[in-house]
């Protein structure tokens, strides 16, 4: 696991490898292997107090087993993530980086315990020598180095030391000068901390321009843009001539965009549909099952009568991570003001990428802007459904954007000013090793009780059983009508997920040799199976008595509450079956 820009974003990535040695290993298994599975089971459930003792138990009982390395390492991580204890997790982390030296977990315990000196013991000449220690016992790992002189550079700003921050921040774009998004973000806090201790305007601006001019491609450098400003730039341009003509070049507009597929009514399908027209239009031809599946859609569930909408919620954001499964890197920001997003819109334009945003009033759906001419102030937007893309003037786009409510699709997800563009791709995707990942993680996330406020995963399962349950035990007419117009909304879009997922599992399957082969063609069977088993239950749903005189007023049953008692029997089962099946794929995939 390498260090990111974001703390939060660097989880843990399990040794699956170590663990499915430890797994096929029939009876012969040692103390401290049942210990790692057991901690391992601990944590998929989200025990994590329970798994963090377990993991303790082989680092204290066995510290020269080869599992202590790796115990030692999801135990910091424990303490640091979900235990909220970060002193320990330091010291966790220090202890794998002096008593395992040769361990593959030291790099990322060495940045973890920096990021912990800066942000919880906000001690920045701590910081600096832990960094050093990371130069000498790593000189080769340039990202890694190159990402905790940043936070060293950081945890001086915070302690107001501007000057030793200015000095690392100097060091960091001389030495890092080809890691484009490092050397960019040290300038601009270079820039930054002069703007703040110096009364020489041009000083600072020169270095802005700098970040712009020598790392285009970089947050750092739309972030640069924005605090020159255009005004700069008007004060540089001699005639009014000149500076339409600089507006001229920037026009760009991209005939090359695939239409976005339309799903009335479904924004989480629109805006995976808005994803794929993304990675088509950079080269990435990518099937809309895949990216069902990639954004884990097939493997949650959450619920609330009346909102049947919440059935296609994400538990991340779904940009992101298919971005980063499909090996590209992306731009995602957010602002209120709409200069911004024509200046984003700009630059991702000439650099041959489309811009998604959420538009439109009263129903804002996802769409990408496909051209900018900023001297004609004339935006082409194409929207979901639509063969070609519109023009719109741009003070007619800005007022809808600014004003657009957006669908809240994930936890703490989009809000207003949502801005999203791929940038470069890194990395050529693994199919297989990227649905192993999603589906491990779902499996986590199953176990998690709530998803956006609601009851998710196995919780919503009960959610709904005793709603169910209800309707049948108190004949209640309202109770009825409720979950009847739920199941008419929500359960078509779970059926389209879950058929998804099957189509996707057996097209790779045919892709795919030995266990993996018998892995996927099962997973695509129990998901079939599992659709099958909703739309049985929706057609049950929607036809459930609950109003005399309906159906040309012929007379209801005498017993009306037996279909509702049945409703709840066959969802108790299609509840143990969607946790059945996706604890067993998540565990032969990890096999």
């Amino acid at each position: 696991m390498r260090p990111s820009g974001s703390a939060k974003s660097v989880g843990p990535v399990w040794a699956i490898a170590v663990l499915a040695v430890v797994l096929v290993v029939a009876g012969c298994s040692t103390k401290s292997q049942r210990l790692y599975r057991r901690a391992e089971a601990f944590f998929r459930q989200g025990e994590y107090e329970l798994a963090a003792r377990e993991y303790a138990r082989i680092v204290q009982e066995a510290a020269g087993d080869p599992l202590a390395d790796d115990a030692l390492y999801k135990l910091a991580y424990l303490y640091r993530e979900e235990l909220d204890n970060p002193s320990g997790a330091l010291r966790y982390y220090r202890r794998l980086a002096d008593e395992y030296r040769g361990s593959n977990y030291v790099d990322d315990a060495l940045f973890w315990i920096v990021y912990l000196q800066r942000r919880h013991l906000r001690d920045p000449d701590m910081a600096a020598a832990t960094c050093r220690e990371i130069d000498q016992r790593f000189p080769t790992y340039q990202e890694l180095r190159g990402r905790v002189h940043l936070e060293v550079a950081r945890a001086y700003m915070e302690a107001e030391r501007l000057a030793d921050a200015q000095e690392w921040y100097a060091r960091v774009s001389e030495e890092f000068s080809d890691r484009p998004s490092i050397a960019a973000q040290a300038l601009l806090m270079q820039a930054n901390i002069m703007r703040k201790t110096t009364e020489d305007r041009e000083e600072s601006l020169a270095l802005y321009v700098k970040v712009v001019e020598q790392y285009p491609d970089t947050e750092a450098a739309a972030a640069a843009r924005q605090a020159v400003g255009w005004a700069y730039y008007d004060e540089k341009t001699e005639t009014e001539k000149a500076r339409l003509e600089r507006l001229r070049e920037q026009a760009r507009v991209l005939e090359n965009v695939p239409p976005i597929d339309e799903f009335p009514g479904a924004p989480a399908m629109e805006l995976l549909a808005a994803l794929r027209s993304l990675l088509r239009q950079a080269g990435t031809e990518v099937s809309m099952d895949q990216l069902v599946v990639s954004s884990g859609l097939p493997f949650t569930f959450t619920f609330a009568a009346e909102r049947p909408s919440l059935v296609q919620t994400f538990y991340r954001n779904p940009a992101a991570a298919i971005s980063d499964q499909m090996g590209f890197a992306y731009d995602l920001r957010t602002s209120a003001g709409g200069a911004s997003v024509l200046d984003t819109a700009t630059g991702c334009l000439m650099n041959n990428r489309p811009l998604l945003v959420i538009y439109g009033r009263p129903n804002a759906r996802w769409c990408l802007i496909t051209g900018h001419r900023p001297a004609e102030k004339e935006l082409h937007l194409l929207s979901p459904g639509a063969q070609q893309a519109v023009k719109l003037s741009a003070d007619e786009f800005l007022r809808v954007w600014e004003a657009s409510e957006v669908p809240v699709l994930w936890p703490q997800g989009s809000i207003a000013g949502f801005q999203f563009a791929l940038t470069q791709q890194q990395t050529q995707p693994d199919l297989v090793a990227n649905m192993k990942s999603v589906v491990i993680q779902a499996s986590l996330a199953w176990d998690q009780t709530e998803l956006m406020r609601q009851p998710a995963g196995a919780a919503a399962h009960w959610a709904l059983l005793e709603v169910l349950a209800q309707a049948a035990a108190d004949d209640d007419l309202e109770q009825g009508e409720k979950i009847k117009s739920w199941a008419t909304q929500a359960v078509p879009l779970i059926i389209s997920t879950r058929r998804a997922a099957a189509r996707f599992f057996a097209d790779l399957a045919a892709e795919s040799r030995g266990r993996d082969q018998t892995v996927l063609l099962g997973a695509s069977d129990r998901y079939q199976q599992i659709a099958n088993r909703w739309e049985s239950l929706g057609e049950s749903l929607a036809q459930m008595p609950t109003e005399a005189g309906e159906e040309g007023g012929e007379a209801l049953p005498a017993d009306r509450t037996e279909p509702w008692r049945n409703a709840v029997e066959a969802a108790q089962e299609l509840a143990s079956l969607e946790g059945e099946s996706l604890r067993w794929l998540a565990s032969s995939l990890a096999d």
